[in-house]
Parts: C-alpha cells; structure tokens; sequence
C-alpha cells in the first residue's frame, strides 16, 4: 500500500469513527420539525456510509468491515469512560453533577440505538455496495448507483434499530411509526444531497 493511500485510509478511520462519536452526542438532543422529533444521531449516518463506499472502493470489503468494527469499539469505550465518569461520586454541595447525570437518564437507550443501527446499518450497506459492485448491469457500472442503492436498504436499518431500541414502548405507536419514516426519509434525502460529494471524492481518488 503506498504512503498516500495509507495516509487516506487513516483519514477514513478517523471521520468514520469521529461521526459516530458527533451521532451519539447528537442523539441525546431531539430537535422538533413538524411536531415530529428529528433524532440528531441518525442524521449523521449518510457520511459513514460514503466513507464505507469509498473504502470498499479503493480497499475491498475486509478492510471495511474492520473499520466499521474498529470505529464501533472506540465509541463503546468512550461511551463506557464517560458514565464511568459521571458516575463518580459529585464534589460535595456541588448539585450540577446531579442535575446533568438526571438529565442524561434515558440517554442510554438513545445511545445504544445509536450504536446498533450504526453497526447493523454499516454492515448491510458495505455487503449490499460490494455484492451490487460485483454483479451485473448499471450497478456494476456506476459507482454513484451501487452507493444510493446500498443506502436505501441501509437507511431502513438505521431508522427501524435506533427507533425501536430508543423510543419503542415510550411512545404511543403511531408516533413510533411516524418518527422512524421521517428519519428513514430525512436520512435517504440527506444521501441523496450528498451524492454529488461523495461522485467527486471517488474520481479525485479513482487513480490512486
């Protein structure tokens, strides 16, 4: 492997696993759109997997799958270091440590999904993009194609995992339902926006 593509293999590592650490910050807060909660993490997956089309393009699948993995177990040791932190017994008289640890108590579900839609989502999207790249017909022959077309599966993992470990049995069904569709289209659109990006990068890095 020459300097320039190890070096770019560390930038990928490092973006993929860096915007699941930003997801599971941002899943934590919900923001309202149209009285619907917006989940802040799951909007941030359309880049892991530009960053997972990219490297099986110009890596293969194994190394992947070992990135998905690897950005994965750094997020679980830094979610494990930060409750570990806050639950250090709070300087005495100093109430703040008490209110922040209250305000994170359903955080752990909301991080959790977070994590399992990640590694599920990313998974699918690598076996989907490389299973299309290997085969026949305009998904074999277009990059741009085989990568939307992993992410339509893909984002429906991310939705259904997060939604259902986070929110199900909290929230009457209905509201259950319509917040995971409006997070598997706010997600798909966001692809889709990013799509001219993601064209660019690949040609810039097709002769590498």
């Amino acid at each position: 492997m020459s300097e320039k593509k190890l070096k770019l293999l560390i930038y990928f590592i490092a973006i993929s696993a860096g915007s699941l650490l930003i997801s599971n910050l941002c899943a934590i807060k919900l923001w309202n759109l149209g009285g619907i909660a917006v989940d802040g993490g799951v909007v941030l997956f359309p880049i892991t997997y530009i960053i997972g089309d990219l490297i099986v393009e110009l890596f293969g699948q194994k190394t992947a799958r070992s990135i998905i993995y690897a950005g994965f177990l750094v997020n679980v040791i830094a979610v494990l270091v930060f409750y570990i932190v806050i639950a250090l017994p709070p300087y005495p008289g100093w109430e703040m440590q008490d209110a922040f640890a209250s305000v994170l108590g359903f955080s752990p579900r909301i991080i959790a999904g977070s994590l399992c839609g990640y590694l599920g989502s990313n998974l699918l999207n690598t076996h989907l993009f490389t299973k299309m790249k290997n085969g026949n017909g305009v998904f074999a022959r277009s990059f741009i194609a085989r990568a939307l077309g992993s992410s339509v599966f893909a984002h429906i993992i991310d939705s259904a995992v997060f939604e259902t470990i986070a929110f199900i049995g909290v929230l009457p069904f209905n509201e259950f339902l319509a917040q995971a569709v409006f997070a598997y289209v706010l997600g798909l659109a966001l692809e889709v926006v990013l799509s001219p990006v993601e064209i660019g990068i690949e040609k810039k890095l097709r002769n590498l």
